[in-house]
């Protein structure tokens, strides 16, 4: 079992606000960074922009600054170097702008890896955690880090938290997310969540919060088998709340009905079925 280290980059995030609001500079002004968290000074010499936060100052150059106008993309400026925030392996993954002072989503393949519809990313899993009723004193597992922000929610309310990723490259993209920062707090553990919850000592959780990708990315995520392990390291009393979002819902498909008769073969009592958004269970 692998534990992974967060390491949060220095540097400093740009967004297409960013960029717009220092491509209309005039001279020396304050500007935005980091998805509205912090301000810096800009000074614009010739076709440069020259950005300065702390004791640390970054160049940028202005042809790079118009690639993300006019898009969902971060400029990461930082000792590293200057980059767009996003990473070609067998899949794509970035960092999305959603809005100035909105915590940006995590995209793998052109698909959200959260709730975004009616919603953010930070609300969503502020509502996850209220459901899940988590407090302090409680120990949490958190399926699927992704950004960290069900988990970093869980550990702002006084709980200790235990958080399963298995992709590396989800981890060195929230590196670069100023609201992900928190994650330093928290025991990441690197691997197939399906292998490590095996290896997990038995009743080590109060709550667990199970956040998975759809079906079709992790279907073992969603069987009886897995959902018998979650309820083997839950203490007598302990409750889950389960991701499901609506899939199948325009096929008329009942996907939370399903879901909700395999925890009950695995031991749990369902406690509530949130229509179209998740469901609640007790291990009793």
């Amino acid at each position: 079992m692998q534990e992974y280290t967060f390491k949060p980059l220095q540097g400093i995030l740009l967004s297409p606000y960013t960029a717009t609001r220092l491509l209309g500079l005039k001279g020396k002004g304050e500007v935005p960074v980091n998805v509205g968290l912090d301000s810096a000074v800009a000074e614009k010499t010739g076709e440069e922009y020259v950005i300065s936060i702390g004791n640390n100052s970054y160049t940028i150059e202005e042809n790079i600054l118009r690639r993300i106008v006019d898009s969902d993309r971060f400029l990461y400026l930082g000792p590293e170097g200057v980059y767009l925030v996003e990473l070609r392996d067998s899949n794509y993954y970035k960092l999305k702008y959603l809005g100035e002072k909105t915590a940006p989503t995590l995209e793998i393949n052109g698909v959200h890896m959260h709730n975004i519809s009616g919603t953010t990313p930070l609300d969503d899993a502020r509502l996850k955690v209220k459901l899940l009723g988590v407090q302090r004193g409680d120990t949490v597992l958190d399926i699927c880090t992704g950004l960290g922000y069900t988990a970093i929610q869980s550990h702002s309310r006084g709980a200790e938290v235990t958080t399963i990723e298995k992709d590396i490259n989800v981890l060195k993209i929230a590196e670069h997310n100023p609201y992900s920062k928190a994650l330093t707090n928290i025991k990441i553990l690197l691997g197939d969540a399906a292998q490590i919850i095996k290896q997990l000592p038995d009743e080590a959780f109060t709550k667990t919060l199970h956040d998975p990708p759809v079906f079709a990315f992790a279907g073992q995520l969603y069987g009886e088998e897995f959902y018998g392990e979650i309820y083997r390291v839950l203490e007598r009393g302990g409750t889950l709340f389960h991701y499901t979002g609506a899939p199948g819902k325009h096929r008329g498909v009942s996907f939370q009905k399903g879901v909700a008769e395999r925890l009950r073969r695995a031991g749990f009592q369902v406690k509530k079925i949130i229509r179209e958004y998740g469901v609640l269970a007790e291990k009793p």
